[in-house]
């Protein structure tokens, strides 16, 4: 039996940045990934502050977004994020880096599978199978950073992360220098389908889960090729957890992904740091969830409060559009999207933003 005092299990953004810092703090922990090489259906989009934040070697990025284009049928909205830049990376490149970052603090980094953990009063036991073997690592706690599909949410809370199965395809010949967020309930339903710049080409997709959400989307862009159609799950913001039975969760598997953008990157490695702070000073396992509500909870809040109200149909959704196109709201939007600003959504919010616009 292996003993440590953190079981982590996935090496994404979100596992291996807890990984590093509880190593920067002293804590000893294992991390596990089963497939070390594994490529994340992903736009690869990250807020360039990040960067800074986290201190990741800024040669990961590949392109630079200056701009978000807003299109509802004819309608188009440009909105200018220059002073805040999304960073474009290859997934694989990316995670590989974090991890080796991880493993260059002092975490052991194990490519394996977990397969079952029992819980006791003050400890944990997990099975991982590596290189054909059955090992069994007793923890003090138990880290659950295995993303949409967690198995660990399954054995602990007996749920799956509530998700979307979206449908996108790679399209390399497609010129794209700025992410493109399309709207429509022909489209996109509730949601939107985007054209995101990627290494080489653009990845395309909707959030809408029919295979004709796809087809008429690839039809709008005029898009003469038939791809094949891929899918993967995003989380949404609902049912969310924090801990249960010595275990925490933190990224896809807590649902920590933004609503209406559906920005995961980031929120999964801000919320492994503020996990990481919670384990390095001892403090009750509850004062997570406590920690993130109190930093992110109004935000995520509001984006889905906009969500629900903008995209539930085809007039609102002109409404929105309506609204992009006053600078002040524009700026606004930017500042909460990307920025620290948070904006309660009542009725005299809507008051000012009539006022703003009309």
């Amino acid at each position: 039996m292996v003993e440590t005092d953190i079981l982590i299990v996935g090496g994404g953004p979100a596992g291996a940045t807890l990984a590093k810092y509880l190593s920067d703090a002293g804590v000893e922990n294992i991390l596990i990934q089963r497939n070390l090489t594994y490529k994340k259906p992903c736009g690869g989009g990250i807020r360039l502050d990040a960067f800074d934040e986290f201190g990741i070697d800024k040669n990961l990025i590949k392109k630079y977004v200056k701009d978000i284009l807003f299109v509802h049928k004819s309608t188009k909205v440009n909105l200018d994020i220059s002073k805040t830049p999304i960073a474009i990376v290859d997934r694989v490149e990316f995670d590989i880096s974090l991890r080796q970052k991880a493993l260059e603090s002092g975490t052991a980094l194990y490519e394996a599978v977990f397969v079952d953990l029992r819980v006791f009063d003050d400890f944990v036991i997990s099975t991982i199978k590596k290189d054909g073997k059955y090992i069994e690592i007793k923890s003090n706690y138990v880290v659950a950073s295995d993303g949409v599909n967690s198995k660990l949410r399954k054995l602990i809370n007996g749920d799956m992360v509530d998700a979307n199965l979206t449908k996108y395809y790679d399209l390399k010949s497609f010129k794209c220098d700025v992410c493109e967020f399309h709207v429509g309930k022909d489209i996109a339903d509730k949601y939107y389908a985007w054209v995101f710049p990627h290494t080489i080409g653009a990845n395309i997709g909707t959030l809408a889960t029919k295979r004709s959400y796809i087809d008429n989307f690839t039809l709008s862009l005029n898009i003469k090729q038939t791809p094949k159609i891929l899918g993967f799950k995003i989380p949404n913001f609902k049912n969310n957890i924090f801990y249960k039975n010595r275990v925490f969760f933190v990224g896809d598997s807590a649902s920590q992904v933004l609503p209406f953008t559906y920005e995961g990157i980031y929120y999964a490695m801000s919320s492994a740091k503020i996990l990481s702070n919670i384990i390095a000073n001892k403090k009750e396992p509850t004062e997570y969830e406590k920690e993130w509500n109190k930093k992110y909870l109004t935000k995520f809040n509001t984006l889905l409060k906009l969500q629900n109200i903008f995209l539930k149909n085809d007039f609102m959704i002109k409404i929105m559009m309506k609204l992009f196109q006053n600078n002040y709201i524009r700026e606004q939007i930017v500042k909460l999207w990307l920025g620290k600003r948070e904006v309660k959504i009542d009725f005299r919010f809507f008051i000012r933003v009539l006022k703003r616009v009309f």
